[in-house]
């Protein structure tokens, strides 16, 4: 109990009285303090009379702001009195499933397929091509020999790393690493504060995470300024500890942090069509300049697409640690499940259009806050896909190194003919996919515009072939259509009033006034506002985050370990594969 008057003695400093007392009472609420409840509220009524209007006004962060105020530093609520997120929306039921035993099946049916290789790598190429370097700073000290005594990197916070970066709160984790958001001791301006990535510390994973600086470093040397300011900007890069850390500009949440805490806490609508049209439109553009160099990112989600401003809806793909290019040996096991092409999954060489179907999943994802496709495993993947999209061109199903592990077309004795089959939470079924489509799902959702549905039936086309390239998707009326402007994202004064609408106008100050002003032009207003955003990171909480990452990266390891969340919710925060991010004071 001390501990817990202490942390909502931490999220009360420098609220006003509305504020506070809304903390309080949803605190004695979830204890059942009843009698306390009833008594604070008489203590609350008395307290409101008393208090001048001008200092509500003042105090206050829901009404029309001064310039001052929208600068002046503020505290935040705090994370842990905001709604904790379930995980990624499922869609709804778009299969059926007939348990099976062995006997019914092939055996091949029964194996996980092992990944596979496409293209082979032109090693006489190789040798005889231009060589490229970058200089990278190794930091070490004099008191330490050998080896270090921890495989992987700790980080806590408030704890300076290369005695340069001091760190402030934990951003994301992946497979190959974490993000923290660091201020840079030596940083001035925007680049003060910075996302600093540290490797996770195996071979492959440091040889990973080496390739995204190179290939970075390869596509800004070979790029227009305006394209390069398309790509994330890398600050520095050094080896510290037996570690690689990645500095990079510090953007703000990342889409599916953003749409889920919108979600969740009931702000008005963030990704409406006109909002999806301009995310489509910088997505594709950002592909266009991979594309056209051979480079596929293989790995688009909303996780890696990061906003910079909320206000005018500005974002950058992120993430190219998984890339290939395309002329280059590619591995069949790549982009995340949901966002996986048929082609990828049915075992084809693929291009640079798997990132165009990704990109038509996202923006389902966004607009219905559900994943278009059902990911529990591969054979639901595939029969989500045939529900939505039809049946697979026969090419496809023939051409595939994978099929004969998904489905079966021929009968023997005993065993099932033209089926899709497979395991799934350790039984074996048959699927059987229920008709429905795009245009559906949009109208299932409110939506029935003719262009969206027409894009996104284009970029999710089954067959490669006739799913359109980056540039070619750029053509599309939907996204020909766009403004240069988007409409501003506002919220309303109740909005403003609640601890979610709070949080995210501390984070994002222009939400305030995203009106021109002084006669300046438009482009220069946005520009402007998107400088004005006082306190640099994400505006989701951490714990928020943390728990995202938990429901969605680890969702088959979740299955098998039962919850993670009964680790959080037990104090027990995952310390996300040797990384921990707490304050030192408190341990």
């Amino acid at each position: 109990m001390a501990e817990d008057i202490d942390a909502i003695r931490t999220e009360l400093f420098g609220l006003n009285t509305e504020q506070a007392a809304a903390i309080i009472t949803k605190w004695l609420e979830a204890r059942g303090m009843s009698r306390t409840l009833a008594s604070f509220a008489d203590e609350v009524a008395s307290l409101a009379a008393l208090e001048p209007q001008e200092a509500k006004g003042a105090s206050s962060v829901a009404g029309p702001m001064s310039a001052t105020a929208v600068h002046s530093p503020a505290v935040a609520p705090a994370a842990e009195a905001l709604p904790v997120p379930g995980t990624s929306s499922r869609p709804g039921k778009l299969y059926d499933t007939e348990a099976l035993s062995a006997q019914q099946v092939p055996e091949l049916l029964l194996t996980k397929p092992d990944p596979i290789f496409h293209g082979e790598r032109d090693e006489r190429k190789r040798e005889s091509s231009q060589l490229h370097d970058f200089a990278m700073q190794v930091h070490y000290d004099r008191f330490t020999s050998g080896l270090e005594s921890e495989t992987h990197f700790r980080v806590e916070e408030k704890q300076v790393i290369a005695g340069r970066y001091v760190v402030i709160q934990y951003l994301g984790s992946g497979t190959f690493c974490h993000t923290v958001q660091c201020e840079d001791l030596r940083g001035m301006g925007r680049h003060r504060f910075v996302c600093v990535k540290i490797s996770k510390n195996t071979k492959d994973i440091f040889d990973q995470n080496l390739w995204e600086v190179k290939l970075l470093k390869l596509l800004s040397s070979q790029m227009s300024a305006e394209e390069a300011a398309r790509l994330p900007l890398l600050l520095n890069v050094f080896y510290f500890r037996e570690t690689l850390f990645i500095v990079y500009e510090l953007l703000r949440d990342n889409l599916y942090h953003i749409y889920k805490y919108i979600e969740e806490c009931k702000l008005p609508r963030y990704f409406t069509v006109e909002r999806l049209r301009h995310v489509a439109k910088q997505c594709l553009l950002t592909l266009e300049c991979l594309h056209k160099r051979d480079v596929i990112h293989c790995d688009l989600k909303p996780e890696n697409i990061l906003i910079s401003s909320l206000t005018a809806c500005k974002i950058k793909v992120i993430d190219y640690g998984n890339a290939y290019l395309h002329h280059d040996q590619r591995c069949s096991y790549v982009q995340s499940r949901a966002y996986r092409a048929p082609e990828v999954v049915l075992g084809l060489a693929y291009d640079t259009k798997v990132d165009l179907w990704s990109l038509g999943c996202i923006l389902m994802e966004l607009f219905t806050g559900k994943l278009l496709f059902d990911n529990r495993s591969v054979q639901a993947l595939l029969a989500s896909h045939i529900a939505v999209l039809g049946a697979f061109p026969k090419r496809l199903l023939r051409d595939g190194s994978l099929t004969d592990h998904y489905f079966t077309d021929h009968s023997e004795a005993g065993q099932l003919k033209n089926g899709l089959v497979g395991k799934q939470e350790g039984r074996l079924w048959r699927f059987r996919p229920r008709k429905t489509s795009i245009a559906q799902i949009l109208a299932n959702n409110g939506c029935d515009d003719r262009e969206l549905i027409s894009f996104i039936e284009a970029l999710v086309s089954p067959d490669p072939e006739t799913r359109p390239s980056a540039a070619e998707a750029l053509a599309h009326p939907f996204i020909a259509s766009c403004p240069v402007e988007c409409a501003p994202y506002q919220l309303t004064e109740d909005d403003t009033k609640g601890e979610a609408g709070l949080r995210l106008l501390m984070k994002y100050a222009s939400l305030n006034d995203a009106r021109v002003q002084d006669g300046r032009s438009k482009n220069a207003a946005v520009d402007a506002l998107m400088q004005e955003e006082a306190n640099p990171g994400p505006a989701t909480p951490t714990a928020f985050r943390e728990q995202c990452y938990i429901n969605r990266e680890r969702l088959e390891k979740k299955r098998a370990r039962k919850s993670g969340t009964s680790r959080l919710a037990g104090g027990d925060m995952p310390n996300l594969d040797h990384m921990v991010i707490s304050n030192p004071s408190s341990s």
